[in-house]
C-alpha cells in the first residue's frame, strides 16, 4: 500500500541534500561534486565532495567527515583531484591522488584560506584566490602573536592600535563593509602554488580586489590553454563603493611569477565578468554590458580577438541576460544560460552572432561542457530539489522571446538523468507544481506569475492567499527550489501561494527589466496589485478578504510601501526591506546602487529620495506587520528595521519584530532559519 504523503515541514526541508559545483572528469565518465547537509541539532552546516561514476549510476564519498569540502576540480590528466577543505582551521587546497589512491593532503597553508581555484593546463600549478590585509602597520606574520585574544591583537595590529586589547577598527575610505562582514583592511588577490615545490605567488598585487568584491561572475580568472598567460577580473576604480567598473585583465605568467605589467582588455567602464579562453587559445570571451554604473544592465557576450586586439558583441540582438558562458569542445560556439520567463534556459551562440535555443520550461544551473559535445546541468523545480542531468543540446532552434510565448516545451535532444537527490522529498511530502499565469499589468503591458496550490487543495473551498514579493528589485521569481523562501513550505500551512514578477523582473526582456529603475513604487506597485486582483478572479477559490503579503530587500521595501497605500492585506511581514531611503543610501555599502536609481545621492537630488520612501507615509500605516532584520545585514541596514517596527509601535500598529543579531541580508544558520519560518507562520495566523 502505497504510503500517504503529508504536508511539508521545516524538518523536511533541512533533510534534503543539496548538490553543487560539478566537474567533469577529463574521461567524461566521471563527475565530481559537492553535497551539503544541514546538521539541525549542532546548527551547523557541512559538505563532502562526492563521486559519481556515469557507467553504472554509483555514488560514494570521496572525502567523508565532518568539514566544509568544495570546490573539486581535477587535474588536465584526471589523475588528481584539488578541493578546497576546512579540516584542521582555514579553508585551504588539498590534493586527492585519485588514480593513485591514498588520502588527501593539504597543499596550501597560511592566512587569509583559498577559493575558486583552477589548475593550469601544464597540471603542475594552481590558481586561486586568497583573502590578505593591506595594512602598512600589518608584517603579515600571524605567528608572531602572543597571548591570548590572538584575533583581537591581529586587528590591532592591523589598524596599528596602541592597544592591542582593543577591538577599535579604524577606517579612511570606502568600501569598509560588506553583505555581512566588515573587511578589515583586506583585499581578495590571486596566487599561484606550484605543485612540486608547493612555493606560492601574489599574481595580482596592490590594493584592489581580484576577483572583484562584487557583482563578479562564476570564474572571473583562468589560465590561457597554454598555460603562459591568466586573464582576470578587477574593478582599476579608486573608490570601488561607487563604481560597477569590473574590467578584464591579462597578464604575463612565467610558472608562479608574473613579470611585467597587466594589460586591460575592455575599456568601456561597465561591468564584465566571466573571462573564457577558447580552447585554441585565439579569443576570449566575457560578458559585458554598456551602461556603467548599473548593475543590472543586460550582459552581452563580448569576444576578444587576442591576435588583433580587437573586441565585438556576438549577443547584441538577443534582448536577455546571459550567464555561465562555455565554450563548446570545438570551439565554435559559446553556451550560457539566460533567465528566461520564469526558467533558466539554456542558449548557444556562434562566432557569426547567431543564437540557438536548446531548452524551455526547465530551471537549469551549473552548466559544463562534456565529452562528446554534451553538456552537464543542474536542473530543478519547485516540487524537485537540483539533480545532475547530461544533455546532447542538439542544433536548438531560434529563441521565443516573445512574452505570453509559445507554450510547447524546447527541449535537448537527449537528456539523462544521472542522480535521484531530488526524488526523496516528493515521495513523502505532498508538492503541487505551479501554475502559470499572465495578466495585463501598467501600461497594459503583460506580466507573468506563479500559483502554488496547498496539500490536500479543494477548490470548492475558499483558501486564505499569501503574495510573496522578490527581491532584487532587479531579479525575479523561478520555477525552482528556493530554501529560504521555499512557497512550498509556505502553501504547506494551508495557503495559496502567488508568485509575481512586476516591473524590474528579469528574464522579460531588458526594457522590462530597466523600467524599475526611479519608479519603485509606480509600475511595479501597479502590476502587483493588478496581479492579485486577476488572481482573484481567475481562481475562484481564492479568499480575497485573507490575503497577506510578505517580502525581502526590494520585496521588503515593497511591503513597507503597500502598509502606506492600501489596506487590501490582512498581514504584512517585511524581512530586511528599505524604509527610509535617505538614511539607506548613506548607510549601506554598495553606492552604485542608490547612485543608480536615483541618479545621485540625497545632496544631490533630495526629492528622489523622498518619491518613493516609505517612512514618509507611516500616518497610513494600519495592517498588522511583523518586521524581521538582521543585524549584520550591511546592504539594507538594521536602521530600516529598527525605524519601521519603531513607526509601527508608535501609530499603534500589531507588529512584531524579529531581530536576528548574528545574519545578514539572508538567515542561513539552520536554527535561526527554523525559528524565521515559525515566526512567520505564527503572525501570519493570527491576523488572516
Amino acid at each position: 500500500m502505497k504510503a500517504k504523503r503529508y504536508p511539508m515541514t521545516f524538518n523536511d526541508l533541512m533533510e534534503i541534500e543539496r548538490i553543487s559545483s560539478p566537474a567533469v572528469h577529463p574521461g567524461g565518465e566521471l563527475i565530481a561534486f559537492t553535497r551539503t547537509k544541514h546538521d539541525q541539532k549542532e546548527n551547523k552546516v557541512n559538505s563532502t565532495i562526492m563521486l559519481l561514476d556515469i557507467t553504472d549510476g554509483s555514488i560514494r564519498e570521496l572525502t567523508p567527515g565532518d568539514s566544509k569540502d568544495a570546490s573539486a576540480i581535477w587535474s588536465p590528466d584526471g589523475k588528481q583531484l584539488a578541493f578546497t577543505s576546512d579540516r584542521g582551521g582555514s579553508q585551504q587546497l588539498w590534493i586527492l591522488p585519485f588514480e593513485a589512491g591514498g588520502e588527501a593532503g593539504r597543499l596550501t597553508d597560511g592566512e587569509g584560506g583559498v577559493s575558486s581555484p583552477v589548475w593550469s593546463p601544464d597540471g603542475g600549478r594552481i590558481a586561486f584566490a586568497r583573502s590578505i590585509v593591506i595594512s602598512p602597520h600589518w608584517d603579515g606574520n600571524a605567528e608572531r602573536i602572543e597571548g591570548e585574544d590572538k584575533e583581537k591583537r591581529k586587528l590591532a595590529r592591523t589598524y596599528g592600535l596602541i592597544n592591542e586589547l582593543s577591538s577599535a577598527r579604524v577606517e579612511t575610505s570606502l568600501l569598509y563593509r560588506h553583505w555581512d562582514h566588515w573587511r578589515d583592511m583586506k583585499r581578495s588577490h590571486v596566487f599561484i602554488v606550484d605543485l612540486e615545490t608547493r612555493k606560492t605567488n601574489d599574481v595580482t598585487p596592490g590594493d584592489a580586489d581580484v576577483p572583484p568584491i562584487s557583482l563578479g561572475g562564476s570564474q572571473d580568472f583562468q589560465f590561457s590553454p597554454d598555460g603562459k598567460e591568466l586573464v582576470y577580473v578587477k574593478n582599476p576604480d579608486e573608490v570601488v563603493a561607487v563604481s560597477t567598473n569590473n574590467s578584464v585583465f591579462i597578464r604575463k605568467l612565467e610558472g608562479i611569477k608574473a613579470p611585467g605589467e597587466p594589460v586591460r582588455i575592455s575599456h568601456n567602464d561597465a561591468l564584465e565578468l566571466d573571462p573564457r579562453y577558447s580552447p585554441d587559445g585565439r579569443y576570449i570571451a566575457y560578458l559585458g554590458g554598456e551602461k556603467p554604473g548599473y548593475e543590472a544592465d543586460r550582459a552581452r557576450i563580448k569576444i576578444y580577438e587576442r591576435g588583433t586586439g580587437k573586441t565585438r558583441i556576438l549577443t547584441g540582438g538577443f534582448d536577455r541576460s546571459a550567464s555561465e558562458p562555455v565554450w563548446s569542445e570545438d570551439g565554435s560556439r559559446l553556451y550560457f544560460l539566460a533567465a528566461d520567463m520564469g526558467y533558466m534556459s539554456i542558449y548557444s551562440v556562434d562566432m557569426e552572432g547567431n543564437v540557438r535555443q536548446h531548452t524551455s520550461k526547465t530551471f537549469n544551473s551549473n552548466i559544463r561542457v562534456a565529452p562528446g559535445g554534451k553538456l552537464l546541468v543542474s536542473r530543478e523545480s519547485m516540487t524537485r530539489p537540483a539533480d545532475l542531468f547530461l544533455l546532447d543540446p542538439g542544433s536548438g532552434q531560434e529563441p521565443d522571446l516573445e512574452l505570453r510565448g509559445k507554450e510547447e516545451k524546447i527541449e535537448a535532444v537527449k537528456v539523462e538523468k544521472l542522480t535521484s537527490f531530488g526524488d526523496g522529498i516528493g515521495k513523502k511530502v505532498e508538492l503541487n507544481d505551479p501554475e502559470e499565469f499572465w495578466y495585463t499589468g501598467a501600461d497594459d503591458d503583460p506580466v507573468h506569475g506563479f500559483l502554488i496550490k496547498p496539500p490536500a487543495f479543494d477548490p470548492k473551498k475558499k483558501w486564505p492567499t499569501l503574495l510573496v514579493i522578490h527581491g532584487g528589485p532587479q531579479s525575479a521569481f523561478f520555477n525552482h527550489f528556493h530554501y529560504r523562501w521555499n512557497p512550498q513550505l509556505f502553501a504547506s500551512e494551508g495557503y495559496v501561494v502567488l508568485e509575481l514578477n512586476p516591473r524590474g523582473s528579469t528574464g522579460y526582456g531588458q526594457e522590462f527589466t530597466d523600467q524599475i529603475s526611479g519608479d519603485w513604487g509606480g509600475r511595479c506597485y501597479e502590476d502587483i496589485m493588478k496581479g492579485l486582483e486577476h488572481a482573484i478572479l481567475k481562481y475562484p477559490f481564492i479568499d480575497g478578504n485573507r490575503i497577506g503579503a510578505l517580502g525581502a530587500s526590494f520585496g521588503g521595501f515593497m511591503i513597507n510601501w503597500i502598509a502606506g497605500h492600501t489596506d487590501r492585506f490582512k498581514v504584512l511581514v517585511s524581512h530586511d526591506g528599505i524604509f527610509n531611503q535617505e538614511t539607506m543610501s548613506y548607510m549601506t555599502e554598495e553606492l552604485w546602487f542608490d547612485i543608480w536609481e536615483h541618479k545621485g545621492m540625497p545632496h544631490d537630488d533630495h526629492s528622489s529620495f523622498l518619491r518613493y520612501s516609505p517612512h514618509m507615509h507611516v500616518q497610513n500605516f494600519r495592517t498588522p506587520m511583523m518586521v524581521i532584520q538582521g543585524e549584520m545585514d550591511f546592504r539594507c541596514p538594521v536602521s530600516e528595521g529598527v525605524s519601521l517596527f519603531t513607526a509601527l509601535q508608535v501609530m499603534k500598529v500589531p507588529s512584531k519584530f524579529l531581530y536576528l543579531p548574528d545574519e545578514g541580508h539572508w538567515v542561513l544558520k539552520p536554527a535561526n532559519s527554523q525559528v524565521w519560518y515559525s515566526e512567520i507562520h505564527d503572525f501570519i495566523k493570527e491576523h488572516i
